[in-house]
């Protein structure tokens, strides 16, 4: 009985939060068409389930896509899976094999990287094909702190601490949206549990071969020794992180209007005015407008550049250098 008043209290819980979010950012308006990226894995077979139940307060239409990554045996299955789920909430169905070891030799990156490269790219492609305004992924609270403990190792500003946005425009008609992003994974986990939904196991997110495994099975349990409500504090940082970098763009989007003028191969920036603002404007006006890399490390040593006053060039990168001049800094192809 105790039992079932947890399992009652876990799924009204996750309900609840999920429409919170969905309401509170405007990720869904009656007469969306939403493709729901699902990979079979407990997040986004939570995510189908929410969404067939949202249809009933929301005029909105569901299409599921699959993709075959073809990287394990069970690819196959976890398709059929996934094809099974579709039909019970009688919603259209979409699958398609992905050649990704292929892409990343072609590419010279990581099977990871590929696999994400191709994955958005194809949701792209079959939400415009299927004429679908919104691109649903799964990703929750648990994956956000996973994407900014990486962006921290590998050194980043605000935008990376900012995490995972609700919302990300990829055209005038077309966004991706995460609405399980404010739910922690354990609470996922439950509810699949308690609603006995069939799910599969990716075994390769157990493998310490990948980054954002290193960090999820090595980095995070060692945080949560410390404190164990380090997901949830590195997600209300990314909010508001992500709120000040709203307010932030505004005045960096004037600034760029007024003081930089674009090219082809030549950016050029006021070095007066430039040299008038506050450090932070500084680092993050040409975090926008860097033509290549726009890592910390690199905007950091450009901002030692251009307040030494004996050192006229840079060399940014094999493509691009910078000088500068009484007037401006100048980004130049070489």
């Amino acid at each position: 009985m105790i039992d079932i008043k947890i399992g009652r209290l876990i799924k009204l819980l996750i309900w609840n939060i999920f429409k919170q979010n969905i309401i509170e950012n405007k990720l869904v308006i009656s007469g969306d068409k939403i493709l729901l990226a699902v990979s079979g894995g407990p997040d986004s077979v939570v995510m189908a389930d929410l969404f067939y139940k949202l249809q009933k307060i929301f005029h909105i239409e569901l299409i599921v896509v699959n993709f075959n990554h073809k990287l394990r045996k069970e690819s196959f299955k976890e398709t059929e899976l996934v094809a099974d789920l579709a039909n019970r909430y009688k919603i259209t169905f979409i699958s398609k094999i992905i050649e990704t070891k292929k892409y990343a030799s072609l590419n010279k990156i990581s099977v990871e990287a590929a696999g994400r490269q191709l994955r958005y790219k194809y949701l792209e492609e079959i939400a415009k094909e299927n004429k679908c305004n919104k691109i649903a992924t799964a990703h929750n609270m648990n994956d956000n702190a996973e994407t900014v403990l990486m962006w921290l190792i590998r050194g980043t500003g605000t935008n990376g601490l900012a995490g995972i946005p609700y919302e990300r425009k990829i055209s005038k008609n077309l966004s991706v949206i995460r609405p399980l992003l404010p739910i922690d994974r354990n609470l996922i986990e439950e509810y699949i549990k308690k609603n006995e939904l069939k799910y599969c196991v990716d075994k390769s997110n157990f493998s310490f071969d990948y980054t954002r495994n290193k960090i999820r099975l090595g980095i995070i349990p060692e945080l949560k020794k410390i404190n164990p409500l380090v997901i949830e504090h590195i997600y209300e940082l990314s909010k508001i992180i992500h709120n000040q970098n709203i307010y932030l763009e505004s005045k960096i989007k004037t600034f760029i209007s007024k003081n930089v003028k674009k090219q082809n191969n030549k950016i050029t920036l006021n070095f007066k005015n430039f040299l008038k603002k506050d450090i932070f404007l500084q680092y993050t006006v040409l975090r926008e407008i860097m033509p290549d890399k726009k890592r910390a490390i690199q905007i950091k040593n450009i901002l030692k550049f251009i307040n030494d006053k004996k050192q006229i060039k840079y060399e940014l990168s094999k493509t691009w250098s910078i000088t500068k001049t009484k007037q401006n800094i100048i980004f130049k192809t070489t």
